[in-house]
């Protein structure tokens, strides 16, 4: 059976959201994306997100990753508390705490592979030629040495989507995002790809958090929160119990 989102010791903590609430315009054409969220994700952890579209699945993601402020609540990342940041304290901790892997790639298609990884070395102050050292590591690591001069547009979808994982990790972030990082993927890539971020994933200071509808993935996950209009209604401590819960 599923039990409510327990209430784990700090120090276990990668993520802890407690009552956050986020509205989009006003009156009448007000959209309530997130109703008093409560939400943890554990150190060295893959916690997938699912529910219906619209649910506000994104939403918590984004205010999590400090790209979208929130109206109420308390946000605590690795020990950060960004409600009680600053704008520009929140976009120094983003770029050094925060990696980003999305459904469609967001590759910059005009420069090479080891220019696209290099991009949160540099906006985390490296040298050009310390940056792209330390990418061309992680695009060997991902199984792609020798394409570093390729351009994006030369790579398959599968590949595309390793490059970005190299990006999301290449400065050694926390906290890594997945926004369906599969769903654009055939199944046998997408297993790759997932059998890379849960090993990504099982770092005693690293947590991975994806939001997903591929049902195929989901028995990569350590646990699954269910969200529904707006809330984390349910937390499943295994794929197999959200998936048992499904099948009734």
């Amino acid at each position: 059976m599923a039990n409510p989102t327990p209430t784990l010791h700090r120090a276990e903590l990668a993520v802890y959201v407690r009552g956050v609430s986020k509205t989009f315009g006003q009156g009448e054409a007000s959209i309530h994306a997130l109703k008093n969220v409560d939400f943890e994700a554990r150190r060295g952890e893959m916690l997938m997100i699912v529910g219906p579209s619209g649910c506000g699945k994104t939403t918590l993601l984004s205010v999590i990753a400090g790209t979208l402020t929130f109206d109420t609540g308390e946000i605590s990342v690795f020990d950060a508390q960004l409600q009680g940041m600053r704008q520009r304290e929140i976009t120094e901790f983003r770029k050094r705490n925060v990696g980003f892997i999305f459904q469609q790639f967001n590759l910059i298609p005009t420069i090479n592979l080891v220019e696209n990884v290099s991009v949160p070395l540099l906006i985390n102050g490296w040298s050009r030629a310390r940056a792209e050292a330390r990418a061309q590591e992680m695009l060997a690591r991902m199984g792609l040495a020798g394409r570093e001069g390729d351009l994006p547009t030369m790579m398959s979808g599968g590949q595309q989507q390793r490059v970005a994982i190299a990006r999301a990790l290449v400065h050694d972030p926390k906290l890594v995002i997945c926004d369906e990082p599969t769903s654009a993927l055939d199944k046998e890539t997408g297993a790759h790809i997932m059998e890379l971020l849960r090993e990504v994933a099982r770092h005693p200071d690293r947590c991975v958090v994806v939001v997903t509808h591929d049902s195929r993935v989901y028995k990569y996950a350590d646990r699954m929160a269910e969200m529904e209009d707006g809330a984390v209604e349910r937390v499943y401590d295994s794929h197999a119990q959200y998936e048992q819960k499904a099948a009734q």
